[in-house]
């Protein structure tokens, strides 16, 4: 049962390990605003950091998602017509992750700073005014076509009309590999520091994507971080936390 297994014991414990890791791999990283500002990495460098984010990337996914299936679990406990399976919650009105990490600055505080940050100029010295948003990168539909590839409606009389004339598409700025490791571990630690906004972003994204595509929530579960990484004062916190990822995951399958 998801509640015995998920317990704010269990969370905390869990949420703990992962700010044992991320500390570990700061000191593998060193200080962002001296990464930000490199313009090239060796390539056994750029991996050894690279490995270290996805890593950490894919244990924080996994919590946001457990803290999504709780949203889920305590929608069902308040729906007398939810279709969702019915677990006794125990824990206080709070979340149970909430237990297991607080946020540093309050809602407001946090909310306050982001309207600072999307109104600064780039400073790398000031990692905390980037602008940055941590992905959650749910799964791709396999059946779904891109745009490109999507099947097109032909006028039933007169000859098909051309397709629209693409805007011409501004060239992209390269950003450099040291650069875009900074802001991607960046993007982590804000994401630890306020979890529950992304969860609630789950919580609605997840159960859409079930409708189409059923084992969306189960690959999400399991996904593993790429590049391969091990930490090996921890190497478990991956395994234990895909194991409660697994627990949770059919609470988004038959959501309505």
């Amino acid at each position: 049962m998801f509640i015995t297994e998920a317990n704010p014991d269990t969370i905390a414990n869990l949420w703990q390990r992962l700010r044992s890791m991320m500390a570990r791999a700061s000191v593998v990283i060193g200080a962002l605003p001296a990464l930000a500002v490199l313009t090239a990495l060796t390539r056994r460098r750029h991996h050894e950091i690279a490995s270290s984010i996805a890593l950490l990337e894919a244990i924080v996914r996994k919590l946001i998602f457990v803290a999504a299936a709780e949203m889920r679990s305590a929608e069902a406990a308040g729906s007398k017509h939810s279709r969702l399976p019915r677990l006794e919650i125990i824990t206080p009105p709070s979340p149970s992750w909430s237990a297991g990490f607080q946020p540093a600055l309050s809602a407001e505080a946090l909310a306050k700073a982001e309207g600072a940050r999307s109104t600064q100029p780039f400073d790398p010295n000031q990692p905390e005014t980037w602008r940055v948003r941590f992905k959650l990168a749910p799964p791709r539909d396999p059946m779904a076509l891109p745009e490109s590839r999507a099947p097109r409606i032909r006028a039933l009389w007169g000859a098909t009309p051309p397709p629209p004339p693409h805007a011409p598409s501004q060239p992209r700025r390269l950003v450099p590999s040291p650069l875009r490791l900074a802001l991607r571990f960046e993007a982590l630690r804000r994401a630890i520091d306020d979890p529950q906004s992304y969860a609630r972003r789950l919580a609605r994204v997840m159960p859409r994507l079930c409708r189409r595509y059923e084992r969306a929530a189960e690959r999400y579960a399991i996904a593993s971080a790429r590049p391969y990484c091990r930490d090996e004062r921890d190497s478990r916190l991956i395994l234990d936390v895909m194991s409660l990822a697994l627990i949770a995951a059919p609470l988004f399958v038959n959501s309505s």
